[in-house]
């Protein structure tokens, strides 16, 4: 049986920033936009790539979920032997997705190491970039 999807936690605050709600102009002591205009500081954008890449990791472990539920779902009634058709085109969509879902976690290490950057966050070493980030995230985006 497929999961439900899972939302996005930041999903109303990544609409805001990009419609440059004045709401998210400081967040953390850090101006998000410039002083008068509606553009996004270096910090801003940070965070906006941040999200973004956050949304499409989150589409992206959805989606292998779904395919290895289908796959599944058709595997368990095959009969032994050489795979069907169908369960093969499963299998090349299962690595696909699963391509996918590593390039999402990939761009999305680089983009919490970048916003890490543009805030100027105290990464400890034990702990990690992608922790940090996510730590100061739910800290402020709650």
């Amino acid at each position: 049986m497929a999961t439900p999807h899972a939302a996005f936690p930041w999903t109303a605050h990544l609409q805001r920033l990009q419609q440059r709600d004045s709401t998210l102009a400081v967040l953390a002591a850090a101006p998000m936009f410039a002083a008068e205009e509606k553009a996004l500081t270096s910090a801003g954008q940070a965070l906006e790539q941040l999200l973004l890449a956050g949304e499409h990791l989150l589409k992206a472990d959805a989606d292998v979920g779904l395919v290895a539920d289908e796959l599944r779902r058709f595997q368990k009634f095959a009969p032994p032997g050489r795979p069907s058709v169908q369960i093969v085109q499963l299998r090349r969509q299962q690595s696909t997705v699963q391509q996918a879902q590593r390039i999402a976690r990939q761009a999305f290490i680089r983009n919490a190491d970048g916003f890490a950057r543009a805030l100027g966050l105290d990464v400890p070493q034990k702990l990690g970039v992608v922790e940090t980030v996510m730590r100061w995230l739910r800290a402020n985006l709650a």
